[in-house]
């Protein structure tokens, strides 16, 4: 049952001779497909704040940590979008694979 719903959902296996054609190394395949769902999750910022401003003042305590973690979600986006622009100069990005 197992091997049959990986097969549905992965497609069938490889053969030795298509595999080299496939993969990609760890660095590329990070810069390739993480950047779009950190891209997503990035939009999240903004509903964050939406939050905390209708908390009023007793959400006040908690607008420095959460400040602090959209600097570094938005630091985290910028290298992973430099990573994408480097392993693809050309564009296309993700979207190529």
């Amino acid at each position: 049952m197992f091997k049959t719903l990986k097969k549905f959902v992965l497609g069938p296996p490889l053969r030795s001779a298509e595999i080299h054609e496939q993969k990609l190394s760890k660095k590329v395949a990070l810069a390739v497909f993480s950047s779009d769902a950190l891209s997503s999750v990035a939009y999240a910022t903004e509903e964050i704040l939406l939050v905390l401003v209708t908390a009023g003042m007793a959400a006040v305590q908690l607008s420095l940590p959460i400040a602090i973690a959209i600097g570094i979600l938005l630091i985290i986006l910028v290298s992973s979008y430099r990573e994408t622009i480097q392993a693809y100069p050309s564009g296309g990005g993700a979207y190529i694979v």
